[in-house]
């Protein structure tokens, strides 16, 4: 039997899956991690830059304060960060300058373990990827192979691809991702051993598998029955769903297969009850089993971009368009050649097909990002592109441009543009986000409620023994007494 270690999803995959990535906030990074650390995680995955967005964006939050909130109350779980290597925070190509300023600062502030899963599987981008974390200070990397469904996405393609890993001296292991929930117990039975008969070097002891299908449950046990020791999973009401098996019950069944799973369940609990009381308080979702749903294999559209298209339809009123734009997605996704529906081409695929609904003729407007993908901008595409689109989207101005993959912006570039003073972490959002949505997080540092909440925190310093704080009405005192506590 296997000795497995568990990674914890809840606070990103889960997040993004089950509330929108909208969800998680910096208070409750800072009330559940202390128990997080207690559970005996191998990891505990915490963001991407999509969840550093959202921090920006919808709670106006700076992502780097969460981060070192999350690394001071987890000072033994490794923290892991999630990257395709060709984007971060913006839907187009980041430029290389850019992506190392960001794992270095990653690195910086906390991050010490980071999965690099390229959708396009463009394996040699792939390597470069973790050559640059490994430079700037990662202490782990994960190389991915990512699964789907497809005409062309066979057991020889995949193979060709994690060979490519093999020999990658930065990167340290390799895992199967899988985004969809696609994976079935019988696929992983002939799948598994095909990817590791292509391996001489590495190992495959990794598996990422949502729940979208209510197959991963049973999938994961299958996994480990076949040698797989490290299995992500997440705590309610952050599992399930389109989300990852629940840990606990994960737990229990491992175990009565003859696993051996070395985590402390009370710990567990405890960060589940506090999720719980958050998801209760902000009226957010709790993530159930899903029944299996064999439609679901035709369009495969993970369960974050799902809530997410939900939450954007809603935006804009028109949240009756949804199974539309899901069922477009299919036609799209074959006119595109196939690409993996995962972020961010699956974001690409809904787009384009939510313009398609939208307009009610299939490409009379199409989205920036996916002539970019037609464009070449992301690699070649694993199938044959239809022609009349790909006529098409290269007839626009855009698509008459050269394959842009910002090779030639520097950092010093991005200082005399945003300002030469700027810390490198607000250089950073303002090179990658809207100026307006860095404005206003920083503006919102600076209120009265955060500025109380920075004072507070420094009571847990034994240095201090008192605070006050007044204005022309009110004052407010807080004072540690003998014994250590406060009153």
């Amino acid at each position: 039997m296997t000795d497995i270690r568990l990674v914890d999803v809840s606070l990103r995959d889960g997040n993004q899956s089950l509330w929108g990535a909208t969800g998680v906030t910096t208070r409750m990074v800072e009330g559940v991690t202390p128990d997080l650390d207690r559970v005996g995680y191998r990891a505990v995955e915490l963001l991407t830059s999509t969840l550093m967005a959202t921090a920006v964006r919808y709670h106006r939050e700076d992502p780097w304060e969460r981060l070192r909130a999350a690394r001071a109350r987890m000072p033994r779980t490794p923290l892991g960060f999630l990257t395709t290597g060709k984007r971060f925070i913006t839907f187009h190509r980041t430029p290389d300058a850019v992506f190392e300023l960001a794992f270095t600062l990653l690195a910086r502030n906390g991050i010490s373990r980071l999965w690099v899963i390229d959708p396009m599987h463009d394996m040699e981008g792939a390597r470069r990827t973790a050559e640059m974390a490994k430079r700037v200070g990662f202490e782990e990397v994960v190389g991915g192979i990512c699964y789907t469904t497809s005409p062309v996405h066979t057991d020889a393609y995949f193979a060709e691809k994690i060979a490519q890993l093999d020999d990658a001296a930065a990167v340290d292991s390799i895992y199967l991702k899988d985004p969809a929930g696609l994976l079935t117990p019988d696929r992983v039975r002939t799948l598994l051993p095909s990817l590791h008969a292509a391996l001489r070097t590495k190992k495959l002891d990794e598996l990422h598998s949502h729940s979208t299908t209510g197959l991963s449950p049973i999938t994961l046990l299958e996994a480990a029955d076949l040698g797989i020791s490290t299995l992500h999973c997440a705590l309610p009401p952050l599992a399930n769903g389109s989300s990852h098996p629940e840990a606990q019950r994960l737990v229990a069944n491992l175990r009565a297969r003859g696993h051996t799973v070395d985590v402390d369940l009370e710990a567990m609990a405890r960060a589940s009850a506090y999720l719980q009381r958050q998801a209760k308080i902000k009226n957010l979702p709790v993530g159930t089993p899903n029944e299996y749903d064999e439609a679901y294999y035709r369009h495969t559209i993970p369960g974050g971009v799902q809530s997410t298209t939900r939450r954007q339809l809603a935006e804009i009123r028109r949240p009756e368009l949804f199974d539309a734009v899901i069922e477009e997605s299919v036609q799209v996704r074959e006119d595109l050649g196939w690409p993996i529906v995962m972020t961010p081409f699956a974001q690409y695929i809904v787009t384009q097909a939510t313009l398609n609904v939208i307009t009610g003729e299939r490409y009379k407007q199409i989205s920036e990002e996916v002539i970019d993908l037609l464009r070449g901008d992301f690699g070649p595409l694993p199938g044959k592109v239809d022609q009349e689109l790909l006529d098409r989207a290269l007839s626009t101005k855009r698509g008459q441009q050269p394959v842009n993959d910002g090779g030639d912006v520097t950092i010093a570039d991005l200082r005399r543009r945003l300002g030469r003073t700027l810390s490198d972490e607000e250089l950073l959002l303002r090179a990658v986000m809207p100026a307006e949505q860095v404005d206003a997080m920083y503006a919102a540092a600076g209120s009265p409620a955060n500025t109380l909440k920075r004072l507070l925190a420094g009571v847990d310093d034994t240095s201090v023994t008192s605070i006050s704080l007044s204005d022309a009405t009110t004052t407010f005192s807080l004072t540690r007494n003998p014994a250590g506590g406060s009153r």
